[in-house]
């Protein structure tokens, strides 16, 4: 049986009027208390207090991408997909910007602790660098970000695999320091190591 089509935005306003203050305000509380991300985006927007759900989502990607490495599966593409859903909030750009960066701070955490991993790994924080820089560029706060996204370049020093020439490419056309480094990337999936402790930011 086909499902029937959800109500444009237009057809949801224009119903509005019909319903009592009464049936909307029952509408909104059964939204806020079944479903997390209405109530995160209630909260937000009530509050103007960003720094719970910042806080809650740093720990869903250093769960997803450090805690399930350690347990030996991986989560990558579900702390992608956090700091996908996170900028559904609509949240100011400085902290959408702080969650990039700490996923890719997160990735480069990994590499260092757990040994090389696999090419993809590698592939979606220098993405995620990337699209940092250039989202934190457009919205002019480049210099906010700019020794720690420098710091991120400089704990990936000693990782192979052109991983840390990568990121640092991605610094400087965006700051402007340096020279820009070329090298071929060679990736191999390799074992790991047992993780020491988890980030803390």
């Amino acid at each position: 049986m086909p499902k029937k089509p959800h109500p444009a935005k237009s057809q949801l306003t224009t119903s509005f009027p019909s319903l009592s203050r009464e049936a909307l305000e029952k509408m909104v509380t059964d939204l806020y208390e079944k479903f997390d991300n209405v109530r995160n985006f209630i909260d937000l927007k009530m509050t103007g207090n960003s720094d719970p759900l910042v806080k809650k989502y740093k720990k869903l990607i250093k769960n997803r991408l450090i805690e399930d490495l350690e347990d030996g599966t991986n989560g990558l593409f579900d702390a992608l997909e956090a700091v996908r859903e996170f900028a559904l909030f609509n949240p100011a750009p400085r902290d959408q910007a702080d969650i990039m960066l700490f996923f890719v701070e997160s990735a480069v955490y990994c590499i260092g602790d757990f040994g090389d991993l696999y090419e993809e790994f590698y592939e979606e924080a220098e993405n995620m660098f990337e699209d940092a820089l250039k989202f934190i560029m457009n919205h002019q706060i480049l210099h906010e970000f700019q020794e720690r996204a420098k710091t991120i370049v400089l704990e990936s020093t000693d990782f192979g695999y052109g991983f840390s020439d990568s990121l640092g490419d991605t610094f400087s056309i965006y700051y402007h320091e340096g020279k820009s480094r070329k090298m071929p990337v060679v990736k191999k999936p390799v074992a790991v190591k047992k993780i020491a402790k988890p980030i803390k930011r």
